[in-house]
């Protein structure tokens, strides 16, 4: 790769991070807080959940409500990267020290394990025990569908998982995935906060969903869901067709009507999240870079418009577009992601001066151990093309970027705000970042 791409590159892994940064989950929830117009007469008991819950809960306990707060539980991913986060990630979880007096408990994702079974058992007992004077402050990011897992009677947790893979892997866009979850459940669709009647309910939501609709983040669990479980048995039926033995235990969830004592303010998500990018990179390249409308759908028909966008950009243009890809998986397959397979996809066909950025906003990508990949068609040069390719038909995206140099590493943010694509094309004077 030339000087002038490399430079390209660097810069864009630089004005990711930078916006990661900016969305700071500790900082957007203190100063909602902060924002409120009235301090709660009560006692104020927080529930977070997600993978930025242990930001979003430090930033609650910083807020003018602090000495409100009584206590409550945060519940955030398992995982061995935890323990060796990048120094120079975007986010960084606090000390659990520091979120005292809450409990931290973490659980698997994305499929949930018996971690989220007591963790959403815990969640549902410390509602339950809140009074009319009380307020539930509920903490939501992506992530917490996982993470709080209570099925119904009848089903266990081994159905659950194997209804939450099949649907995964089956190519489900993730509004389908949740409106699933919603209808078969004890917590999700505003079940934990009916639980938590006759207090109020306050709920500071991270969107990882294009669009943003507050019942589809998380499987919704404070918040009241205006679908039916009509809608959730049809995409039960055209997703896993096989499972459909779940039918009978889809139940109806809180509806609007029933939810009068529920507020809800969004505090960021994937479009934000394209703005703040784009803004930096301008501000660090002179690149013309703007965030474009957000796109979901099938990997190999957003691999097409990458193209043609690459193809369309003139000198000195970049493009930040949030995007929600599905990818249906078959049994046998390797180690990679989403993001990294619409890269590789898109290596070969790239114009030579355009670097093409696809990340996970985690800082996880599926199972590659990556955030994703930055791409340039010269990189290609690197491996035969039936590697390449075979590396696509395996799913083993990852290790084909290990071998390409092309590995987006940025450690676990803090944040889960979907996956997020640059396109950029090189003009010379501009690339070595400011």
């Amino acid at each position: 790769m030339s000087a002038a791409l490399d430079g390209l590159r660097a810069a864009l892994v630089g004005a990711l991070r930078a916006g990661l940064a900016e969305l700071d989950p500790a900082g957007l929830v203190e100063r909602a807080i902060d924002a409120e117009a009235a301090t709660p007469s009560g006692r104020v008991v927080v529930i977070a959940a997600g993978k930025a819950a242990l930001g979003m809960a430090h930033g609650a306990l910083r807020s003018r409500w602090a000495d409100r707060i009584a206590g409550g539980l945060a519940v955030t991913v398992a995982a061995a990267a935890l323990s060796a986060r990048d120094p120079h990630a975007a986010g960084s979880d606090p000390d659990e020290a520091a979120l005292r007096p809450l409990q931290v408990m973490r659980a698997a994702h994305p499929i949930p394990d018996d971690r989220s079974m007591a963790a959403a058992a815990t969640a549902l007992a410390i509602a339950a025990a809140l009074g009319p004077d009380d307020l539930l402050l509920a903490l939501i990011s992506g992530g917490a569908s996982a993470l709080l897992s209570a099925p119904p009677p009848g089903v266990s947790l081994a159905d659950k998982q194997a209804l939450v893979a099949a649907l995964l892997e089956g190519g489900a866009p993730i509004q389908d995935v949740n409106l699933v979850r919603r209808h078969l459940s004890r917590i999700k669709g505003g079940r934990l906060a009916a639980a938590a009647a006759p207090a109020r309910v306050l709920t500071l939501l991270m969107s990882d969903v294009v669009g943003g609709l507050p019942h589809d983040i998380s499987s919704g669990p404070t918040v009241p869901d205006p679908t039916r479980v009509e809608e959730a048995r049809a995409a039960l039926d055209r997703w896993a067709p096989q499972l459909s033995r779940f039918a009978p235990a889809l139940s109806e969830s809180l509806k609007p009507a029933d939810a009068p004592l529920l507020e809800t303010r969004m505090l960021a998500g994937p479009e934000e999240l394209a703005e703040r990018v784009a803004a930096a990179l301008a501000a660090r390249t002179g690149l013309r870079a703007v965030a474009a409308a957000a796109e979901e759908g099938d990997a190999r028909a957003i691999v097409e418009r990458r193209l043609a966008l690459a193809r369309a950009l003139a000198p000195g243009e970049a493009a930040v577009i949030p995007c929600e890809p599905t990818l249906a998986l078959p049994a046998e397959r390797g180690a990679g992601g989403r993001a990294g397979w619409i890269a590789l996809a898109a290596l070969r066909d790239l114009p030579p001066d355009v670097v093409l950025l696809c990340a996970a906003t985690d800082g996880a990508d599926g199972s590659s151990g990556a955030a994703g990949a930055v791409v340039a068609r010269a990189a290609a040069a690197a491996m035969d093309d039936r590697a390449i390719e075979a590396a696509l038909a395996r799913f083993d995206d990852a290790a084909a970027h290990r071998a390409l140099g092309t590995r987006l590493e940025i450690g676990p943010t803090g944040h889960n705000l979907t996956d997020v694509h640059i396109v950029a094309r090189d003009f010379t004077c501009a690339v070595a970042a400011r």
